[in-house]
């Protein structure tokens, strides 16, 4: 019971058998749902109900493991971290159901993709943080798929653009209150790669790369959409 939810504990390494068995999860997770998508389609307000309480549990999870056995502070917990903001998009996306909220969804939610291929300090899946990561992540993949089964959601280069603004909103207040308060928001200050490259170069290398991600995304599914029409 203590490895499970010990701070201390060891965090997974890439290429590591946890990692792999995380991958595994999703794949099953996904299978499952893909197996069930007429019942899912046939229900979309049970289905909504559902991703909202698992949104709502997950940010429990989290919540009380920062506050029991961690630190629930800003620096600590990191509750703006991008990801977790995205949860908080899904819920609050329950409420007023708008297509520029299911596109931000959609394009922050590519970062959720990168902790499963490239983990940074995730714990075990063992552990209950590790937990909370897999809920979270899994949620945040699988939520706009669930979007387009239900409602017809589809990522366009609009939506693209528009998260690519409201990201350049983000990291430059995250990189901005990283240098105020020591936390680490978006890795602008402990960097998992680039340690040499200097501190302006590494932000607009990220900013740029990620708002040109975005919309190179947007601009491959609008294609790939076009011609399956």
């Amino acid at each position: 019971m203590n490895s499970f939810v010990d701070p201390n504990a060891q965090t997974i390494t890439l290429a590591s058998i946890e990692q792999f068995a995380y991958i595994l999860a999703f794949f099953l997770v996904a299978s499952l749902l893909y197996v069930n998508r007429h019942r899912l389609k046939g229900n979309p307000k049970k289905l909504m109900l559902g991703i909202l309480i698992i949104a709502v549990i997950q940010r429990l999870i989290s919540g009380f493991y920062y506050y029991f056995f961690l630190d629930y502070t800003i620096v600590e917990s990191l509750p703006l971290h991008i990801c977790r903001l995205v949860c908080y998009f899904i819920i609050l996306q329950f409420f007023i159901k708008k297509d520029v909220l299911d596109q931000m969804i959609f394009y922050w939610g590519i970062f959720a993709y990168a902790s499963f291929i490239y983990p940074v300090g995730i714990s075990s899946p063992f552990h209950m943080l590790g937990i909370s990561f897999f809920i979270l992540h899994t949620l945040i993949i699988l939520y706009p798929m669930l979007r387009y089964l239900v409602t017809g959601f589809y990522p366009s280069v609009r939506g693209a653009i528009v998260s690519s603004v409201f990201f350049m909103i983000y990291i430059t207040l995250m990189h901005l209150l990283n240098k105020s308060i020591g936390s680490n928001y978006f890795y602008t200050i402990d960097r998992p790669f680039w340690h040499d490259m200097p501190e302006l170069t590494y932000f607009l290398v990220n900013l740029i790369g990620v708002c040109s991600g975005f919309i190179l995304v947007g601009l491959v599914l609008q294609v790939l959409r076009v011609r399956r029409k």
